[in-house]
């Protein structure tokens, strides 16, 4: 007989699938409370975007998530602002009204009701050509904002796109000075390159020079491993708590991850889930996913190869010199340039302590400890 299973992974949770952060929610909400915009720095998929949308359920503000995680320009910029306020629903009386303020904007609300909410649709679309229209509108649309509620949370996902536009900083410019205008609005960011949000942050040569209050997103504590057995106990599972702590350590603490194993350990069927059966469950996993790997690999040039073999096997120290010639790098500053080439590519990221990094796929690093380890 099929059984619901209680793991979830790919995509925001929320309710019973959902672990609260108390704690962190309370000084966050504290801070938007009283208009200090905030910025959450941590890896992706370690839960920003599940802690950003069960908050602000919470919060009686009005609310806006845009995400622009795969941006490439202004227009994707504005593109994504819109599919944002399009997916607002219901929409407000003064909602309407100040889409029609703005002159490029073609909003249009449909009588046909969506399937799933019953309620009206509506079709937002910005007439522009050129750069320079974009810009504008990107200005106007922003400005805007403080009419979308009495207090208004606005929260951009994956912040740290927007350095990557070449505009000489325009949006990073015109976001600053929106955050100083909009007197109801507070903005939460999040972040998952910390090296640019850091520079971003505290570089006095740019517009977002100490705006914002930085948070490093918090691994989940003891409370995380209790819940993990707690939910395989649903089921009838037991669960080793030892087999818990080994692969939140062996995955970087990375909760979609966490649960992605889990499931698939409910959907095999084990019913008393030890480290080796964990295990097991895990390489499957990795195996599955052992092409896009090796492609990946055979992309990048030899000394980035060897770079991430060291990196995944090593984990710390990489600079050492006896590692260094272990694995054929012949030099700290051609080791440096190799993970900074990664960095760039979204590979690796930097750790917190000093001559450490991590993957932003750790699945990724079990594949090259299973290909490369001694």
């Amino acid at each position: 007989m099929l059984i619901d299973n209680p793991f979830k992974f790919g995509d925001p949770v929320e309710g019973e699938y959902y672990l609260p952060r108390p704690e962190l929610a309370r000084t966050v909400g504290q801070f938007l409370d009283n208009r200090i915009h905030v910025i959450l720095i941590g890896p992706r998929r370690f839960g920003k975007t599940s802690f950003i949308l069960n908050l602000l359920k919470e919060k009686t503000q009005s609310s806006l998530f845009i995400d622009v995680f795969n941006i490439t320009s202004h227009r994707d910029f504005l593109q994504q602002v819109l599919r944002a306020i399009r997916g607002k629903k219901p929409w407000s009386a003064h909602l309407k009204e100040w889409l029609s303020t703005i002159p490029r904007l073609r909003p249009r609300f449909e009588m046909q009701p969506d399937p799933v909410s019953g309620t009206p649709t509506l079709s937002l679309s910005a007439e522009v050509s050129s750069d320079k229209d974009v810009k504008e509108t990107i200005q106007d649309v922003l400005a805007a904002l403080e009419h979308l509620g009495k207090q208004v949370i606005v929260t951009i996902d994956e912040f740290q796109k927007i350095a990557e536009i070449e505009d000489k900083g325009w949006l990073e410019a015109t976001l600053r000075t929106q955050m100083q205008q909009l007197k109801n609005v507070a903005f939460l960011y999040t972040g998952s390159r910390k090296g640019i949000i850091y520079d971003m942050i505290n570089n006095s040569n740019r517009p977002f020079y100490r705006s914002c209050q930085p948070i490093e997103f918090p691994a989940f504590g003891t409370e995380f491993t209790d819940w993990i057995i707690q939910r395989f106990s649903i089921v009838n599972i037991t669960c080793e708590r030892a087999a818990v702590d080994h692969l939140r350590r062996i995955l970087q603490d990375t909760p979609n991850y966490i649960q992605m194993v889990c499931f698939h350990v409910v959907a095999q069927g084990i019913q008393n889930v030890t480290q080796k059966k964990m295990d097991d469950v895990l390489n499957t996993i990795v195996r599955q996913n052992a092409y896009a790997y090796q492609t990946l690999l055979n992309s990048l040039a030899v000394g980035q190869q060897r770079a991430l073999r060291l990196a995944a096997n090593e984990l710390t120290q990489i600079f050492a010199k006896d590692l260094l010639a272990k694995y054929e790098i012949k030099t700290g500053p051609a080791l440096h340039a190799a993970i900074k080439s990664l960095k760039d590519k979204q590979i690796l990221d930097e750790g917190t302590a000093k001559g450490k990094v991590f993957f932003d796929d750790p699945l990724f690093a079990i594949w090259l400890r299973t290909e490369f380890g001694e």
